[in-house]
């Protein structure tokens, strides 16, 4: 996507991947706050994704394997989730909508581990601009 291009209306899937460095069981918090102009539609669930057991694919197949956070919250200007991370990549997913045109901060996403202040990653911030909906075309005049 380009961030610079998004339209009021648009719809986007923000997929959040967490890779442990170390191997054992990290209960982590993520927070991914929204940029101004953005409202969360829904969370993905691991049924949404490919499921690699052997399951018919999801209608968002194409992002892969979605894990299944232990509690994952839509709030007004922020995605939350509590999910265990040992050793391989988890993710988790959601989907938001462009609902104000401007231009934006998008803050980074963090990760925490509950119990262990000094295991945290957090992703790097940017830009984003939402333009006006074009009218429609076709009808009369």
């Amino acid at each position: 996507v380009d961030l610079g291009k998004v339209r009021q209306g648009d719809q986007l899937v923000i997929s959040v991947v967490i890779t442990p460095e170390q191997r054992r069981t990290n209960p982590v918090i993520v927070a991914d706050l929204l940029p101004a102009g953005f409202e969360i539609e829904t969370v993905l669930r691991s049924a949404d994704g490919d499921r690699a057991s052997g399951g018919s694919d999801g209608a968002f197949s194409w992002l892969g394997e979605i894990d299944d956070a232990n509690t994952a919250e839509a709030r007004d200007d922020r995605f939350v989730a509590a999910i265990d991370v040992r050793s391989e990549p988890v993710r988790i997913a959601y989907v938001v909508r462009a609902v104000t045109p401007g231009a934006f901060t998008m803050p980074g996403a963090n990760a925490e581990d509950m119990y262990r202040p000094d295991v945290f990653a957090r992703s790097a911030p940017g830009r984003v601009t939402i333009d006006t909906q074009s009218a429609g075309t076709g009808g009369q005049r």
